[in-house]
Parts: structure tokens; sequence; C-alpha cells
């Protein structure tokens, strides 16, 4: 949710945005919401001063009757009464604004200032190397019997995969791994519920505008699409101090989506495994942590030993609560770049939704910044891992880093 007051003194700093996004229809919408935010302060005056007025006649009333004026006590009734179907009227007409500005502000996405117009490459890291006897990860784990396409897709239809024997066991190493590894850099662990309210989803951006991409449930709860909506609504409602701040917190979990164009693989499905790191921060400290939570998220892939770029978002392409994101991939010989995971500043949006506030030392009460990224996604890993190392053999090798995990070197029939 982005600051009201920002946009009645600064519409065009939302429409700039909306433009650069591409949200275009939306943009007429911004002048109706000043608009609308003006009516609703002249209203809010105007029931201030009914309200006081219907004191001001009450105390009167009953003054009247202590004097024995029971004319004058009626007629201040009379009036006492009008007064009452005018407050009625006016608070019913502030509710009814109210209601249609909350509507309307759930469909403005989070301001973006000073991103490029087409996705920027900022930095690449790693040697790449493709020799013609490499084989795809599909191939590689047919051979090596790692995932198990069909059983999956007879149970659960396209976009599922099963992970076998070995398959399993090097998920189980990358997950622990990165948690882990989330845990030097700071990050606690939580483990997180995978259905949550709609009241969480719409605090974490995710509704209304992504509703047609949820799994939901017959009690209206929501499947998942990422921990960073439980991460996130750990402290809805809540005044956190200044001195409590950054909060970095890590969580595993399975992330469920609809994905329309899913097939029979494992780059695309509507089901996976993540690692996701999330952070409350002060406001004037995002930026830098976001610069932070980037290089957390590289150093794994560094210690993987697999070649990866970063790439800074443009508005188009910058998610829905996001203000920046910077996008890293993999580089896999066969399967091309593949993304692994997002850093996002969401600033004070996802905060306003959940009313997650902080008092600084001198006593002012704001809006937390809240940063999420991948720490990393483990489809896209496991991908870049098995056709990075795979053999001439038709094995696998284990990275280094993973080698504790994996309690083997390689991988083999």
């Amino acid at each position: 949710m982005i600051d009201a007051k920002l946009v009645e003194a600064k519409p065009n700093l939302l429409k700039n945005s909306l433009k650069a996004r591409g949200f275009k229809e939306l943009i007429k919408k911004v002048d109706n919401f000043v608009k609308l935010r003006k009516e609703w302060r002249v209203l809010k005056t105007k029931l201030d001063h009914l309200r006081h007025e219907r004191n001001v006649i009450s105390l009167a009333i009953n003054e009247a009757i202590k004097k024995n004026q029971k004319q004058e006590a009626a007629d201040k009734r009379t009036k006492a009464k009008k007064i009452a179907e005018e407050v009625k009227k006016t608070e019913e007409k502030i509710m009814g604004i109210e209601k249609y500005l909350w509507f309307l502000d759930l469909e403005f996405p989070n301001i973006v200032e000073k991103l490029p117009k087409k996705d920027r490459i900022i930095e690449q890291h790693g040697k790449r190397k493709k020799e013609k006897w490499m084989k795809t990860y599909e191939q590689i784990s047919e051979k090596l019997k790692l995932i198990d396409f069909d059983s999956a897709v007879n149970m659960s239809g396209t976009g599922f995969y099963t992970l076998t024997e070995q398959g399993a066991k090097l998920e189980r190493a990358l997950i622990n791994f990165f948690l882990d590894l989330g845990k030097k850099q700071g990050y606690k662990e939580i483990s997180v519920p995978y259905l949550v309210t709609e009241k969480a989803m719409i605090n974490s951006g995710q509704l209304p505008k992504f509703k047609e991409d949820m799994f939901v449930t017959q009690e209206n709860l929501y499947l998942i699409p990422t921990a960073e909506v439980p991460l996130l609504n750990l402290y809805a409602n809540k005044t956190l101090k200044e001195i409590d701040l950054p909060i970095y917190i890590t969580a595993f979990s399975p992330c469920f989506r609809i994905e329309k164009g899913a097939t029979k693989g494992y780059e695309r499905v509507k089901q996976f495994s993540k690692v996701e790191l999330f952070k409350f921060v002060k406001q004037e400290d995002s930026v830098k942590e976001l610069n932070k939570m980037l290089k957390n998220a590289c150093e794994t892939l560094k210690l993987l030993e697999i070649p990866y770029r970063i790439k800074l978002l443009s508005a188009q392409e910058t998610g829905f609560a996001s203000a920046k994101t910077y996008d890293i991939e993999v580089y896999s010989p066969l399967s091309g770049w593949l993304e692994v995971s997002s850093c996002s500043n969401c600033t004070d949006f996802q905060s306003r939704r959940a009313r997650i506030k902080y008092i600084t030392k001198k006593g002012e009460k704001k809006f937390v910044h809240t940063l999420n990224g991948s720490g990393l996604a483990i489809p896209r890993t496991l991908i870049a891992l098995l056709e990075n190392y795979q053999q001439k053999d038709g094995s696998v090798k284990i990275p280094k880093a993973l080698k504790s995990y994996f309690s083997a070197d390689k991988i083999k029939i």
C-alpha cells in the first residue's frame, strides 16, 4: 500500500511510476484517488464538528431539564435528533469512501523510481563452459534416476515432479546448506505455516493482484506462493523498537503457484522448494540492506562455484510490491540462464498493509521497510548443478561446499 499523503502531495510521482510499469489503465484512477481523499477529509472535519455540536446540545438539554424548562428541552431534543441523523449520514458517506479508497489503493503497485527501461546485467561471475558431450538435466536425471516425472504427472498432473533417492538427497543437502549459510550470515531460522489467510496475502501484496495464480482451500486459506508471505506476517499489527532493527529471518518452505504454462519438467512447476531470506529494517537503511541481501544470495553460488549473473530489473519487470529488484540467474550449459533468486526492496509498501511500525529513539512512529530474497530456489539451482558438474562418464560431481551435506563425492549409477 502506498503513502496516501505522498500521492496527494505528488500525484505525478505515482502516475510516472504507473506509466513506467505499464499500468497505464490505472493512471486516470490517481486523480480520482486524490479527489476522494480531499472529499474524505472535508467529511471528517464536518463529522468532528457535528459530534462536537451533539455533545454541546446534550449538555444544554440536561441543563434545561434541571431548570424545568420543558419546552426548551423538547426543542433541543428535536435539534439533537436532526444532528444525530446528520452524523449517521456523514459516517455512512465516510465509510463508503474509505471502502472505495481501500480497494482502489490495493490496485496501485509500489512506486518505482530511476529504474532502467530494459533489464540491465550489472555483474557476471564464474567461468562458463559447454562441451559437445554434455547432456541436459533431463537426460542426466533419467540416467541417474534422480527425478520421476511420470509418477508425479499421473498423480497430480503437469507441473509436478517426484525426486527419487539421490535426487531427494541432493535437494535436502541444498536446503540444509542454504539454511546453515543463512544462519552464518545472521538470519534466524523460522518454520512457518504453509496455509495463510486472505488478509495475510493482501498484506504481502499477493492479493488481489495475483488471485488467479493462487491455490485456495475450502476454508478460504491460501497455499503460500513463497515463505515471504508468512515471514512478513510474523509482525503484522505490531510496533517494534528501533533497537530491535534490523531483523533478519529465513525459512524453508514448499511454494505453490498456478503456472498456467507449466509442462512436464523441473523448470516451471506448480510446487517447488525454496529457502527465503527476509528483513525488517529502518527506512534509511533499506538501500544498503538490499545490497547486503544480494551479496548474501550470491555467496551461495560462489561457494557452489556455479556461474551466475546479476540483473537489475526494469520498472516493467519489477514485482508489484517491490520498488527495486535484482534477479540472480545461474548459467546452465544446456538450459541457459535460469533465475534462482529475486532480491527486492519493498520499502514501506507491505508494512503499510500489514501495519508494522517501529518507534524511533526520538519517539516517532514509522513504518518499517521490508526486503525479501530467495536464498535460493531449489529446482533451477539443482538443474545448474547437474549440468555444470556432469562428468564424461555420466556421473555428477558434488561441489566442495556441499560434500559434507551429501556425504559423497559423486552421484553415479
